[in-house]
């Protein structure tokens, strides 16, 4: 059901539907934001980034196991759903669970991986939104036997291990939480329920949908999936995690401007060439008709108050069949040297520069103090840049030392033709570095790590401009590979075939 909520004729606005869509008489701000991000508001688009930014950052980062990678994949989505406000406005889910759910979707894309997280510790307290909602969320997980509660958490994080006979039942256990979340209404039906569940956490196969599309034709069992996807869209409630850097300006970047609202109008001048000019002696002004085709010039500034002869000379005498036409707004003039002397401050520079005797000293004084606060600020930033790299710096430096002095730790040389590369490769961390490496414009180089034949993204690579590297990472592998990925990353969550370096103990002969 949508109601539009009308506009009053005082303030004479752009109708802006306010809806209800399936929700009783409780509204659906994210809708409203969607509909005001369609129609090019940015403050409403800047809104929408900070209510579902952190659980669209949270799924994805749950489900990637990547901080890089989640924040790529929080601004792909962010700007689809920016692109596509009208369509996700006006499709038959809420605004929010519209939104979460193409998130998920998206998120799910690009193959889980990483350790799944418990949803209920209180370690994962402080990453959540402080929804109200929560609560309720947490209470039906809370009462969920433990076997039950791990199906559920891992579900929620893009992972569902049953097959065959038992993925049936599992995904009944699924539609039990989701119904419990948000009733699912409909016929009581437990394979629609199950399916329904399995499709609204993206864990449905390509044969599971095409049974949930036959099955669920109807509006009540389209209802059912419609509700299951909005019980999906609660548990990200549990997931969310702010991303670390403010994404207004990678997402809102190329939106529509805020229009600028119109100046007003000047006050019309309304007096006649009779009315008294206000003013001092050093600001006398002339008062005089605008200039006409075929009239007489009028006085220059400065030059005196024109007489009654010259104002009745210089107007035309109308006929004695027309009527008089109004006058226009007269012209005011000032003398350049009342400007001149109008504030305390010019004359005060004046009376300075008659007691110098010149004029050149004062701008030349002003120039060297600009030069010399250019000069202390470039200065600053160079030392401020130079500690900073220097900082950087020695924490690598005494990172590869701790690193190398691990047991087990191996030191592996890169086979590249693009720069020197090593590697320090031990149970506790990665360190890599590199020199005399070029670059490629609109790509970015990405370090991946192979572990028994399974490649994980260890982080985007940060090149100087001398061509060199230096990377640290947590976590081991048997091999590292160094590809080359477009701008921010593939987000593929497999590396690219164009490989630069490869840094294997078992080529290099370690």
């Amino acid at each position: 059901m949508v109601s539009e909520a009308a506009t009053g004729d005082v303030m004479d606005l752009p109708g802006i539907p306010e809806d209800t869509i399936d929700l009783g008489e409780r509204l659906d701000p994210v809708r409203t934001l969607l509909r005001r991000t369609a129609s090019g508001d940015r403050r409403a688009a800047g809104a929408l980034l900070d209510v579902l930014g952190p659980r669209i950052h949270g799924l994805a980062a749950h489900v990637t196991g990547s901080a890089a990678r989640a924040s790529a994949l929080t601004v792909s989505v962010l700007r689809s759903c920016l692109r596509d406000a009208a369509e996700l406005a006006a499709s038959g889910l809420p605004g929010e669970a519209a939104v979460l759910d193409r998130a998920r979707r998206a998120a799910l894309a690009t193959r889980p991986s990483g350790d799944v997280r418990s949803l209920v510790s209180p370690a994962a307290a402080n990453d959540r939104t402080r929804d109200r909602r929560e609560v309720d969320v947490l209470r039906v997980l809370l009462g969920l036997p433990l076997p039950q509660r791990a199906l559920v958490e891992s579900a929620a994080q893009g992972r569902f291990a049953a097959t065959g006979a038992e993925r049936p039942g599992a995904a009944t256990a699924l539609a039990e939480v989701l119904d419990a979340l948000v009733p699912l209404g409909g016929p009581e039906d437990p394979e629609l329920r199950a399916l329904a569940a399995l499709d609204a956490l993206a864990l449905a196969d390509p044969s599971e949908r095409a049974r949930l599309k036959e099955i669920a034709r109807g509006p009540e069992t389209a209802g059912v999936h419609r509700h299951a996807i909005e019980a999906a869209a609660r548990l990200t409630l549990l997931t969310a995690v702010p991303p670390s850097r403010d994404l207004h300006v990678a997402v809102l970047e190329g939106f529509a401007p805020e229009p600028v609202p119109a100046p007003e109008p000047e006050a019309a001048y309304s007096g006649d060439y009779a009315t008294p000019v206000l003013g001092t002696d050093s600001q006398r002004r002339v008062v005089g008709p605008p200039a006409r085709p075929g009239a007489a010039p009028a006085a220059a500034p400065g030059a005196g108050t024109p007489t009654p002869s010259a104002l009745s000379a210089s107007r035309p005498v109308p006929s004695g069949g027309e009527q008089a036409a109004p006058e226009a707004a007269p012209s005011f003039a000032f003398r350049p040297g009342d400007e001149a002397e109008r504030g305390r401050r010019a004359r005060r520079r004046r009376r300075q520069q008659a007691r110098a005797g010149t004029r050149r000293t004062p701008w030349i004084s002003r120039t060297l103090a600009a030069l010399l606060a250019v000069t202390a600020l470039v200065l600053g930033g160079l030392l401020v840049t130079t500690r900073g790299d220097l900082a950087e710096a020695e924490e690598f430096t005494d990172t590869w030392t701790t690193l190398s002095l691990s047991p087990e730790a191996q030191l592996v040389p890169g086979l590249s033709d693009n720069g020197t590369w090593q590697a320090v490769i031990a149970e506790d961390g990665v360190a890599l570095r590199a020199e005399g490496v070029a670059g490629w414009d609109g790509e970015v180089l990405e370090l991946w790590g192979e572990t028994d034949g399974v490649a994980r993204s260890l982080g985007v690579l940060d090149l100087s401009r001398d061509g060199e590297i230096a990377f640290t990472a947590d976590g081991t592998a048997d091999r590292l590979l160094v590809t080359r990925e477009m701008a921010p990353g593939s987000g593929s969550g497999s590396p690219s075939p164009r490989v630069v370096a490869t840094l294997d103990p078992g080529i290099s002969g370690i």
